[in-house]
């Protein structure tokens, strides 16, 4: 990786970092599915208070993450590739973060279906999570 021209350098990155978004996604898809296989041995009835406290938890962790992973978009991506040597990693830490936040709506839901075994709480949270992950696809213009 030591040779080649930045441009080749920045189109291997984004091929890669495209498959690290997938990474996540695949993820939580897995995750979501062998939850929802093993729906009938968490389930339990749940307030409708309760599960509309959850849905709104999760809105608002969903809009909070949302908000931070296109701020570090705005303002630290794109990396340039001539400024630090460490072009790669600087990358790929912003991506990270920015995918763990933006799996917290999943993450939160995950944690309510284990108490409480609700597949709707879930689903909300899996969908906010996946609508911000393809949202925060790498893009070419991500490093320069």
């Amino acid at each position: 990786m030591a040779q080649g021209t930045p441009k080749d350098k920045s189109e291997l990155f984004i091929k890669r970092a495209k498959q690290f978004n997938l990474s996540f996604i695949v993820s939580i898809t897995v995750m979501f599915l062998v939850s929802a296989l093993m729906h009938n041995f968490f389930s339990m009835p749940v307030a409708p208070k309760l599960l509309t406290y959850i849905y709104a938890i999760e809105l608002g962790t969903a809009l909070i993450s949302y908000a931070v992973a296109f701020f570090v978009r705005k303002k630290m991506l794109p990396v340039k590739i001539s400024e630090d040597i460490y072009w790669s990693y600087t990358a790929v830490r912003r991506y990270f973060w920015s995918y763990v936040l933006l799996c917290l709506p999943f993450g939160i839901a995950f944690l309510f279906y284990l108490f409480a075994g609700n597949l709707s709480a879930l689903l909300l949270g899996y969908l906010l999570s996946l609508l911000g992950l393809i949202l925060f696809r790498p893009r070419r213009g991500d490093v320069v």
